[in-house]
């Protein structure tokens, strides 16, 4: 792209942020004199009385920007067409509430109009282009609509999604792309200044609708249209838009398990159970907005690829949300059942629900199985996946994938608990990849003599599918520990006793999640501790340190963790917690911590 090309879309981008700034104190003033506000209620997060109608600025930018372009690609025309229509609806949504079926409609509708002037999703039939495009534009506009439960949070994510997709229309030398890219961006990031915690204004539907046509549409405008293949124009998209996407399915499954409707609103969604956990609304949000700069910038890497090595990115991607789906998932957030017990009735398919966990390790581990193979021949041929390669993938995948599934189950990984991974179960992880890569060899050699095939790549396969499956089952005690690590003004502790029962008491504080509890280290008589660390923390000094570290650190807590601790030791720490105001307790000794008796005959 030439660089008064290039400086047009920095213009573009630039222009439409300016205008927003200006323009959102005027939405916000004239929100609040019509009485267009959102008040608490039990299904929102917000407590706090805000204007709405604050995604105008938004639209006004994203539509400027596909005006100027109808006259470079006539095309465009169904996109300006479609973007008036949702920002009518969503204007008499925030103003009047549409019932979700009637939005349903005018989205199709939407859809539709895009369609009227040619623009589709490039597909081989022809004919699936169109319930493809239509269907991909409704999920990605209720996909926004959904992600704005949060203050700046639908707004952030769009933002960094119309970033990607301007550097990727200005990779590709696609200018009328990444003018519209940019404008967006920049309305978007104009807006943000009075959305981010604690929010001014919101943008309501009238943003929403518009930002998600606005991305969606942005798929469909030549950005990723250099390959034909429908699974790399399908998973560059969903990609790009993974967080949005992943939380409009995970809510609605979720809904739909715990016999509560898809469409009605509750803080349920992934947002609202990070701050269940402890974090507060900015690190939600900038959590969030990380994880989707990251997708975007594999969204950037995979039009370089194979497309069977994008097919294993996209896999292992899937895995990962998948897995902090499973996380999630366990955070209590449906407090009143939705029905009576004596009302609710048990079909095969919520029976089969009740094992989800189980449902989705077996879901995760196949999906790390197929593109770990997939990804070793990559790494292999240098990512030359030449169709005699691509044969060889076809004809011995199902094999590798019936060998290596057996091989988990007899090796026991589903009995397993994640949240309670150690080293004898990384162990039996190891064993069974190696006896899957090992068997799957073997059975490459007995059907085909394992010609063509490359040794290599199972031992490639084999590394990669151990670090997978078990980054996989530590992504839950990681989360755990980045959690416990981030709550706000969290209550010091610190254990008295650094042996067996006070490291068995900081993982138990570590587990409680409600109790918002950081431990700042330990008090030990033994002189030789001094200084070592247990599980990363410090060993501050002996009991006579104890006003000390109580003094420089805060703590508001001392737990005695010794077996049979002296008299005069739980004497001395009950005088010190009385005289100060702090909360004290003896931890009760465990039974191993005596030998245990061998049984009589």
């Amino acid at each position: 792209m030439e660089n008064s090309a290039l400086l047009t879309v920095l213009l573009a981008g630039l222009t439409s942020a300016l205008l927003s700034l200006a323009i959102t104190p005027l939405v916000r003033r004239m929100a609040i004199a019509i009485g267009c506000v959102s008040r608490p209620a039990q299904d929102r997060w917000g407590r706090r009385i805000v204007p709405r109608l604050g995604g105008i600025p938004i639209a006004l930018g994203f539509l400027a920007a596909t005006g100027w372009a109808s006259f470079q690609e006539p095309r465009m025309v169904g996109f300006l067409l479609a973007g008036f229509w949702i920002l009518g609806v969503g204007l008499v949504d925030d103003l009047r509430r549409l019932h979700p079926n009637t939005k349903l409609i005018a989205q199709i509708l939407a859809g539709c109009l895009i369609l009227f002037w040619g623009n589709r999703f490039d597909v081989h039939p022809a004919w699936l282009g169109i319930p493809l495009t239509i269907g991909w534009l409704v999920l990605v506009m209720n996909a926004f609509n959904l992600m704005d439960n949060m203050d700046g949070l639908s707004a952030g994510i769009g933002a960094i999604a119309a970033a990607f997709c301007a550097v990727q229309a200005v990779a590709f030398g696609q200018f009328t792309t990444a003018v519209v890219a940019a404008a967006l961006t920049g309305a978007t990031l104009g807006f943000l200044r009075y959305n981010l915690p604690p929010a001014k204004i919101f943008m309501g539907d009238t943003g929403s609708q518009v930002l998600g046509l606005g991305l969606g549409a942005l798929v469909l405008m030549e950005t990723w249209k250099q390959s034909a293949q429908l699974l790399v124009l399908l998973a560059l998209p969903t990609l790009l838009l993974a967080v949005p996407i992943f939380d409009t399915l995970f809510v609605t499954f979720q809904r739909l398990i715990h016999g509560r409707h898809p469409f009605q609103g509750g803080t349920d969604h992934t947002s609202h159970r990070l701050g269940v956990l402890g974090l507060t609304p900015r690190q939600v949000v900038f959590t969030l907005y990380t994880l989707t700069a990251s997708f975007g910038a594999l969204s950037l890497i995979l039009p370089k690829k194979e497309p069977v090595a994008v097919a294993g990115i996209w896999l292992i991607a899937i895995g990962l949300l998948i897995t902090l789906g499973t996380y999630l998932s366990k955070v209590r957030v449906y407090t009143v059942p939705a029905e009576s017990l004596e009302d609710i009735r048990i079909t095969p398919l919520e029976t089969m629900l009740m094992h989800k966990r189980r449902i989705v390790e077996v879901a995760v581990d196949f999906a790390f199985i197929c593109a770990c193979y997939v990804m070793a021949y990559a790494l292999r041929f240098e990512a030359n996946l030449t169709p005699d390669i691509e044969a060889l993938i076809f004809q011995s995948l199902p094999w590798v994938i019936t060998v290596k599934m057996i091989c988990f189950f007899t090796f026991g990984l589903y009995r397993g608990v994640w949240r309670y991974i150690s080293l004898p179960d990384l162990t039996g992880i190891l064993k069974a990849v190696v006896a899957g890569s090992v068997l799957s060899a073997l059975a490459v050699l007995y059907l085909w003599r394992f010609e063509g095939y490359s040794r290599a790549v199972f031992i490639i396969d084999g590394t990669l599918l151990f670090l997978a499956v078990s980054g996989a089952r530590l992504v839950e005690p990681m989360l755990n520990e980045w959690i416990n690590a981030s709550v706000q003004h969290p209550t010091p502790v610190v254990i008295v006793g650094a042996g067996d029962l006070g490291e068995l008491l900081l993982q138990q504080l570590k587990l409680d999640r409600a109790g918002a509890r950081r431990v700042i280290g330990f008090l030990d008589d033994d002189p030789r501790k001094r200084g070592d660390r247990i599980h990363g923390l410090p060993i501050l000094g002996t009991r006579n340190d104890l006003e000390r570290v109580v003094q420089v650190h805060g703590i508001r807590e001392i737990y005695i963790a010794i077996h049979l601790p002296p008299e005069p030791l739980v004497r001395r720490i009950r005088e010190y917690c009385e005289e100060n105001g702090l909360a004290w307790q003896v931890v009760p000794s465990l039974a191993f911590t005596e030998p245990i008796p061998r049984p009589s005959a």
